[in-house]
């Protein structure tokens, strides 16, 4: 049966049908095998350790990263949370050489230093992921701790007191004693009677004693018995 292609069905004739036609089912199978490839991402090795790229083993990079995170696998270490970090970052549409640098980084401890970029990369992944379980490296960047020196609590002064002065006193004795005048009181204690005008000058009266009493002696030719004199 002859088909006539210039035939007019609708707007267009049916040879323009025959074309749109096609041509959707061409991209819609084209689609379709799309969908059957694994998207497999190859990346220099910019990192210096073995195993990033395609094909490597022990690598941290998939060769097939995925945007979502569907691996069901407890992380225990930092360098299991890395791997899911890098390659969730990767999956996301990130440069893979800047994911893996910032996230190894950001496990060393941020030692060398990370770029803006990297340091943009390392809040998503932690805002996603959480911290790591493990704790960082301290990182030698940070100044170090400065500790104050220990305070030193002088001990008091110690004040040494003079011991308190002693004072010695003589009582007079009743006349015709040795010990009823000044000269002989001289004599016992002084072994002189020439002392005597220590102990009349010692407790003469409208002068304070040294021991912080009155003296008592107006005449040293007259003094009484039972007195206490201050001898000096």
């Amino acid at each position: 049966m002859a088909v006539d292609l210039g035939k007019q069905v609708g707007p267009l004739p049916v040879g323009a049908w025959i074309v749109v036609v096609g041509s959707g089912l061409g991209l819609a199978y084209y689609g379709y095998r799309q969908q059957e490839q694994p998207k497999v991402s190859e990346v220099d090795n910019t990192s210096g350790d073995a195993g990033v790229g395609t094909g490597a083993v022990g690598g941290w990079i998939q060769t097939n990263p995925q945007a979502s995170d569907t691996i069901d696998v407890a992380v225990t270490t930092n360098e299991q949370w890395g791997v899911r970090a890098i390659n969730w970052l990767i999956g996301q549409g990130y440069p893979a050489s800047v994911s893996d640098s910032a996230i190894r980084k950001y496990l060393a401890g941020n030692d060398p230093k990370p770029s803006i970029q990297e340091f943009t990369l390392q809040g998503i992944a932690l805002s996603h992921f959480g911290s790591p379980p493990q704790p960082l490296p301290p990182s030698a960047n940070e100044p170090p701790v400065s500790v104050p020196p220990p305070v030193v609590q002088n001990p008091p002064p110690v004040v040494n007191n003079p011991p308190a002065k002693t004072f010695r006193y003589y009582t007079v004795k009743a006349w015709p004693a040795k010990g009823s005048t000044l000269w002989g009181i001289a004599e016992i204690h002084y072994n002189n009677g020439n002392e005597w005008p220590r102990i009349y000058n010692a407790n003469r009266s409208g002068t304070t004693r040294p021991d912080g009493k009155a003296g008592m002696i107006r005449n040293p030719d007259l003094i009484y018995t039972g007195w206490s004199l201050l001898i000096p």
